[in-house]
């Protein structure tokens, strides 16, 4: 098949995929975007363009913030900043060195990216010191700009010729045309972000951090990559904005704007493509009657149109923070059924001979003066079930993170396969074949149990970026698609296939555990860790429990699991190890270790096994 035959096969099949998921408010989307490409051309009383196009550019901005802020969380408030960033470096190429604009925009957009990057490490700090890094950014490019009179063109900016854009004239009309269509492909390719691997992971680190990283994925990686892109964009938007306003001037790029910009995302809703979009439009009307009434109660504009923007922006979050549109949605258009067909059950695979996998040989940990863990050396075995017990506070939970590389041992060693694996992180040892499962947090609340799943397979995707997740690549599509059947397969050896699209919290105690191993299972693991799989879990419920490990166990992989449930250490454990004070006292059988009297009598107490 030759490259122009493969290319329309793909083509093809994307299309098909996008008719199967075509619904009410995409028809809706496609029509108010039809309606405004019309607008200026009906040319309606007081409608000034200018003012229209510019706040498309301001609407392409915020529609790339919104993904920023939506799945990833992260409350920037430096949209205005690389936008500004993108607005002088265009705009000086343009004035001083004659470039065409479509060059000088590009070289903007890149302005923007590379600050962007620069910037990036404010993303692995906490939502309210991002906040707060990236309002002191606004200012300090604001206050860049004017002290340095040579960059900005001082109190009257820097003034620009007029230039083509995409061959044509300049005129505000095309500006609104191309700041529409640029705002509608940014719209599907933050739709197809979050709909693919990198809108679910960024989702699953907005909600359980650590839950997220312990299933393989990347905080750093992709949060860099969500603040990033929205700054190129915003770079992009501020280039040609600049172009259309033809005259480049501080007071245009002043930290109001970046706040401006979150109001927006916000007050639309950061939960929908579509609701930062939705802002800017719903602050451009509140604009137009904003002017009125300051000229009517004798304000200041200025300080009055940040008095109503801060007022919205406390309306939201009294609301929840929710927004307008996804509020629309969820009383005008209920989602539609998805009618998967669930996975069968895979077929139980005769379990390989149980040589050893994992090796840990003398780990310390101490935390101050308290010593966790000490001397610990364990060995486990394909398709074997290890369990290890002790009291309260015996350093159970510390040996598991010591070993999925949670936290970094003060000695000894650790090795997979004969390989070293002590030095490596988490994220690269869940890679190696290492999963674990969490005490405290078992699943992602506002995802289904299918998505839960679906974030395990972070470790294995080769073809998941941001850029060919947004560009829907045919690899990207592919591993998708594959990603989703090993994900059902997974909930089918769990027992959970039914419950695929049932959101978390509205399974039960032991379903979400459930859901956990699963999760665990997507990274196809050598190495399960458990921890306290069946806390919270009623004795009817046990036995799901129970077969859900042994059906793990069955597929040769190596489980240990931390547990206080004396029943289920008893149906599914081969080999048991105590634990006291950090070190091993006892190892042996169920039988074998129930029978030893220092166990039973100082850390079994009356139970029995």
């Amino acid at each position: 098949m030759s490259v122009l035959e493969q290319t329309a096969v793909e083509l093809r099949r994307a299309a098909e995929e996008a008719r199967t998921r075509w619904s009410l408010p995409a028809w809706l989307s496609l029509g108010a975007l039809v309606l405004a490409a019309a607008v200026p051309f009906l040319s309606l009383p007081g409608v000034r363009l200018d003012a229209l196009a510019d706040t498309a550019y301001l609407a392409l901005a915020a529609t790339a913030l919104g993904l920023t802020v939506g799945p990833a969380g992260l409350p920037s408030l430096g949209t205005g900043a690389f936008m500004a960033i993108g607005a002088f470096t265009s705009a000086l190429l343009v004035a001083r060195s004659g470039w065409p604009l479509e060059p000088a925009v590009l070289a903007g957009t890149a302005a923007a990216l590379v600050a962007g990057l620069l910037c990036g490490g404010v993303a692995r700090l906490r939502r309210v010191f991002v906040a707060v890094s990236t309002w002191l950014l606004a200012w300090l490019v604001w206050l860049f700009l004017l002290a340095f009179p040579s960059v900005s063109g001082g109190s009257q900016g820097l003034i620009l010729p007029p230039k083509t854009l995409l061959g044509l004239e300049g005129t505000p009309t095309v500006h609104f045309e191309v700041a529409l269509a640029l705002t509608a492909l940014t719209a599907l390719a933050v739709a197809a972000v979050r709909r693919g691997a990198p809108g679910l992971e960024l989702s699953a680190l907005r909600q359980a951090p650590g839950l997220a990283t312990s299933l393989g994925v990347r905080l750093e990686h992709r949060r860099l990559g969500a603040f990033a892109a929205s700054a190129a964009i915003a770079g992009l938007a501020g280039g040609l904005a600049v172009q259309l306003q033809a005259v480049a001037d501080p007071a245009s790029y002043d930290p109001f704007l970046s706040f401006k910009l979150l109001v927006a995302v916000l007050l639309g809703g950061a939960a929908a493509t579509l609701g930062p979009a939705t802002g800017v439009a719903l602050l451009g009307l509140i604009g137009l009657v904003s002017g009125p009434l300051a000229r009517a109660l004798q304000l200041p504009l200025e300080r009055f149109d940040a008095a109503v923007a801060a007022l919205l922006l406390v309306f939201v979050l009294a609301l929840g923070g929710r927004g307008v549109l996804p509020w629309l949605l969820r009383r005008f258009g209920g989602e539609e059924p998805t009618g998967r067909v669930p996975a069968a059950r895979p077929p139980r695979p005769a379990a390989g001979p149980r040589e050893p996998i994992l090796g840990a040989s003398g780990m310390r940990k101490a935390f101050g003066g308290l010593v966790a863990v000490e001397g610990l050396s364990l060995e486990l075995a394909r398709g074997e079930t290890t369990a290890l017990i002790g009291p309260n506070g015996s350093g159970k939970t510390t040996a598991l993170r010591l070993i999925s590389g949670a936290s970094v041992p003060d000695a000894g060693s650790i090795a997979l396969g004969g390989a070293e694996v002590t030095a490596a992180a988490s994220a690269d040892r869940v890679r190696l074949g290492i999963a674990r499962t969490l005490q405290a947090t078992s699943a992602f609340p506002e995802l289904t149990a299918l998505e839960n799943v679906l974030v395990g397979r972070a470790s294995l995707r080769r073809y998941g970026g941001l850029v060919r997740t947004a560009l829907a690549t045919p690899h990207a599509r592919r591993e998708q698609a594959a990603a989703g059947v090993a994900a059902l397969e997974a909930l089918a050896l769990v027992g959970l296939e039914a419950a695929a699209d049932v959101v978390t919290p509205e399974l039960t105690t032991s379903q979400r555990r459930l859901v956990a191993l699963a999760a665990a299972l997507a990274t196809e693991p050598q190495v399960l860790l458990v921890d306290e799989l069946a806390a919270g879990a009623g004795i009817d419920e046990l036995e799901a429990l129970v077969g859900a490990v042994e059906r793990i166990r069955n597929r040769g992989v190596a489980v240990l699991v931390v547990e206080h449930n004396l029943r289920l250490v008893r149906r599914v454990a081969d080999r048991v190890l105590v634990l006291a004070a950090g070190s091993i006292v006892a190892e042996g059988s169920v039988a074998e270790v129930a029978a030893s009297g220092v166990v039973q009598e100082a850390y079994l107490g009356t139970a029995r096994l």
